[in-house]
C-alpha cells in the first residue's frame, strides 16, 4: 500500500482543520465587525493602518486581489467615510488611498471588542497551549506568502 506523502497529509490535515478553524477563531472575530462590514472590508482597513497611504494597484497587490475588486471595497469604505482618494502629484493617473480618522476610531473599537474573545481564549487554554497556537499561526505568516 502506497504511503502519503507530505503534501497529501497536508491537505488531508487542512481539510480536517478548518471547520474548527472557521467557528472557533474567524467567525468570533468576524462577530465582532460592523454588521455592514466583511472580513475582507476589514483586511482591507488593516492594510491600510500598516501601509499608510498606497495606490489601489499597490493595496490590490498587498491585498492579492484583482484591482476591480478592490476598488469596490475602496468604494464600501468611502461610503463609510473610512477612507479618503487623494490625488498622486507623481503620477497623476494613480489614486492614492488612505485612511480617516474615523476608520481609525472604528479600528480602535474594533480591538476593544478582541477582550472577549482574548478572555475567552485565555480560559480555555493553557499558557502553552496559547503559545503554541501563536506560534503556528507566526509559522503561517512566514510561509504562505510562499505560495501561488
Amino acid at each position: 500500500m502506497k504511503s502519503e506523502t507530505i503534501s497529501e497529509k497536508f491537505v488531508h490535515n487542512l481539510l480536517l482543520v478548518m471547520p474548527n478553524w472557521h467557528s472557533k477563531l474567524v467567525r468570533p472575530l468576524k462577530d465582532n465587525l460592523n454588521r455592514e462590514m466583511s472580513l475582507e472590508t476589514y483586511y482591507c482597513l488593516q492594510t491600510l493602518k500598516n501601509s499608510g497611504t498606497v495606490t489601489m494597484t499597490g493595496l490590490a497587490q498587498q491585498l492579492k486581489v484583482p484591482k476591480q475588486q478592490v476598488t469596490k471595497l475602496v468604494d464600501k469604505l468611502s461610503e463609510h467615510h473610512f477612507v479618503e482618494r487623494l490625488c498622486n502629484e507623481d503620477d497623476r493617473r494613480a489614486v492614492l488611498i488612505r485612511l480617516t480618522p474615523e476608520a481609525i476610531l472604528y479600528l480602535d473599537e474594533y480591538y476593544r471588542k478582541h477582550t472577549a474573545f482574548i478572555e475567552s481564549l485565555e480560559k480555555q487554554l493553557s499558557e502553552e497551549e496559547l503559545e503554541k497556537l501563536n506560534q503556528a499561526v507566526e509559522y503561517l505568516r512566514e510561509i504562505l506568502p510562499k505560495l501561488e
